[in-house]
């Protein structure tokens, strides 16, 4: 009997270690089941907040840009979809225009922590944020080629070896930056700001407009201290060009003096052009030395030719018909053409039936404000464009 009792004891033994090996192995299963629909659900939401990146709805757009900033602060687990976040917001970075969705997406980059490595070639950083309040962001050796930073912020930011080959950084501002060896080679520096920024060893060999702080301390292009650097361009004074049509009916007239009138009282002088005013000879010099010496432009778009039948580009794959086509005057395409390449703020003013030239209403730059001619001159003050325009003189 007792050895009967033994082995029934041990059958016994046997049955609860099985029953808890058998809870033990289904909870397993369990908890890799959870995962694995859970990390399922994570990639659907990932991907659905992709699709709607690419939606028609602007609202849709929007909210998916400021969702995607949640995988990148997820950064451990199987889960991280880190990488994959910031190569789409650079990917569509890459064809969007500059907009408030653009901006809204580019922003969120921002919220990765560490975009070493990573390939912003040719991409629309317009207007970006690009940086850290707190703490900072790493960019290490980052690929920044023939990328657009208009009037970018660049702030906290370490960045050793980060590249700006011949991108755009017109009108940016740099601060507490640490781009040790950084390469700027042909980058455009028109009006960059640099506050408190370390460039030892930075080569900036074929860069434009650098500022005469660093320019004046190169050694073969490359800046050898390693002390932080506050550099700008000098101040061009408080002058806004007016880029107007020499003639202009009276009701049009009353638009620039509009203009006119509210940046007058905001402190600026304004290089206002009557027809009568243009020297007999020089006007592109005389145009070109009063461009220079502003720091913005209002280009107005108002009526000037009537085009009543004419065949746009013939014998092309663009071939048109116009009728009754409006044009501005072609000396707006100059004026403005002349600003762009100093790197001034623009607004342009535009009738609503003009669209062609400077005022072609595809052209998109986060340097270019744009308010219809149409609008309530009462209102002017309160104009986000008009606001946005002035913030960048």
């Amino acid at each position: 009997m007792g050895t009967m009792g033994e082995i029934l004891g041990i059958i016994a033994t046997l049955g609860a270690v099985s029953a808890i090996v058998y809870g033990f192995v289904k909870y397993l299963h369990e908890i890799t089941q959870r995962k694995t629909k859970e990390r399922e659900e994570y990639l659907n939401s990932f991907n659905m907040i992709v699709s709607n990146l690419t939606s028609n709805n602007k609202t849709s757009q929007l909210s998916a840009a400021i969702l995607l900033r949640r995988y990148l602060q997820d950064t451990t687990g199987s889960t991280n979809l880190n990488s994959e976040a910031i190569n789409v917001m650079s990917s569509l970075a890459r064809v969007l225009p500059t907009s408030v969705f653009q901006k809204t997406l580019v922003d969120g980059l921002a919220y990765g922590k560490d975009l070493s490595g990573f390939d912003f070639t040719k991409t629309n950083l317009q207007d970006a944020y690009l940086g850290c309040k707190k703490g900072e962001i790493l960019m290490n050796t980052t690929e920044l080629y023939l990328a657009d930073l208009s009037y970018a912020l660049l702030e906290n930011i370490v960045g050793h070896g980060i590249i700006f080959y011949r991108s755009i950084l017109l009108g940016a501002k740099i601060k507490n930056c640490d781009f040790t060896d950084g390469n700027f080679v042909g980058a455009d520096l028109t009006n960059v700001v640099f506050t408190d920024v370390i460039l030892k060893n930075a080569n900036f060999k074929g860069a434009f407009n650098v500022p005469e702080a660093i320019s004046s301390k190169l050694v073969d292009g490359k800046y050898p201290d390693g002390e932080r650097v506050t550099a700008k361009h000098s101040s061009t004074g408080k002058s806004i060009f007016f880029s107007m049509p020499g003639k202009t009916a009276p009701n049009a007239e009353m638009i620039t003096n509009e203009y006119r009138r509210l940046l007058s009282s905001k402190g600026y002088d304004v290089i206002y052009y009557y027809r009568d005013l243009y020297p007999s000879y020089g006007q592109f010099s005389r145009v070109r030395e009063d461009i220079i010496r502003s720091v913005g432009m209002v280009a107005f778009g108002l009526k000037q030719v009537n085009i009543h039948s004419a065949t746009y580009r013939p014998e092309t794959e663009e071939k048109a018909e116009w009728n009754n086509k409006w044009l501005s005057t072609p000396w707006s395409d100059i004026e403005v053409g002349m600003g762009l390449m100093k790197g001034m703020p623009i607004l342009l003013v535009v009738d609503p039936d003009i669209d062609y030239g400077i005022f072609d209403n595809a052209l998109s730059e986060c340097y270019v404000a744009t308010i219809p001619s149409t609008y309530d001159s009462k209102e002017l003050e309160k104009n986000s464009q008009l606001k946005e325009w002035l913030s960048k003189l």
